[in-house]
């Protein structure tokens, strides 16, 4: 049976006492670091495959995020049309009211002239707003239809969905052209602008549906961010409990550590015993 030798030069207690506390020590940092940031994942040395496909997530994440405003910006230029063209319908329901007025022989010529002055209002305030109504200076009611691909994709998919709104619009285009100083051209009129309300209905109708198809858009983005931010969070995020639990094994190894590092260093000192 071999003996224990007693060495002043080597102490291998003492370097087995420093080699855990070291271990101990490194293991307490990470998990207040992990604490202190709310991460799992705080360097690429604690899970480098995890890393990179939570980098990956993440980039998805913050494309979706920017979908999302970008079809939040294509909802509110289809408002604008839209609530332009609500507008144009309510003038035309009080056109309707005057050219009703106007067909009944219970007034004369002198009102009807009174009422057409009103009307040709109207019509001037219809060819105003659709003259006036834009995006960012980009006139809906100009020309030609406001054409734009709005982008919804992400860093892997190259998805679009195209709006158009708008298009040369005025009440010349609508066919407003009778006058309401006569029973007989108001009762013109009156058919003109049923037409017109029915044009300006069907507009609305198109810009309903982008509308709805945008809002359905919205709410799958939404959807596929929230995954995302959860399979992320999985994978980087760090368990809170777990890391307290952790913190206390290190904080109580440490303490260990440090009172058998004591321990071996006075146990040199008691070779010197030897000598006495």
């Amino acid at each position: 049976m071999s003996a224990q030798s007693f060495s002043v030069v080597t102490n291998l207690s003492s370097l087995y006492a420093q080699q855990n506390l070291y271990t101990s020590n490194t293991g307490l940092n990470k998990t207040i670091g992990r604490i202190s940031s709310g991460y799992r994942v705080v360097d690429a040395g604690d899970d480098a495959a995890g890393l990179a496909i939570s980098n990956r997530l993440g980039a998805d994440v913050y494309a979706l995020d920017q979908a999302y405003r970008n079809a939040n910006d294509g909802s509110g230029i289809i408002q604008i049309a839209d609530g332009a063209l609500s507008k144009v319908t309510d003038l035309l329901n009080r056109a309707v009211t005057l050219a009703e007025q106007s067909a009944s022989g219970t007034i004369g010529d002198s009102e009807r002239k009174t009422i057409d002055v009103e009307y040709n209002q109207i019509k001037s305030e219809i060819d105003r707003i659709f003259d006036s109504v834009n995006f960012k200076g980009t006139k809906l009611f100009s020309t030609s239809a406001v054409k734009m691909e709005i982008f919804v994709g992400d860093t892997t998919i190259q998805s679009t969905i195209t709006l158009s709104v708008g298009g040369a619009a005025s009440t010349a285009s609508l066919g407003l052209s009778s006058a309401l100083t006569t029973a007989a051209g108001a009762k013109t009129a009156l058919g003109e602008i049923r037409d017109a309300i029915g044009s300006v209905s069907r507009w609305r109708g198109v810009l309903g549906a982008q509308q709805n198809r945008l809002t359905n858009s919205i709410a799958i983005i939404q959807n596929q961010a929230t995954n995302l931010r959860g399979a992320q969070s999985i994978i980087k995020d760090a368990n809170m409990a777990e890391e307290m639990v952790n913190m206390t094994k290190y904080q109580i190894l440490m303490q260990s550590g440090m009172s058998a590092l004591s321990q071996a260093n006075a146990s040199s000192q008691m070779v010197l015993s030897l000598f006495q």
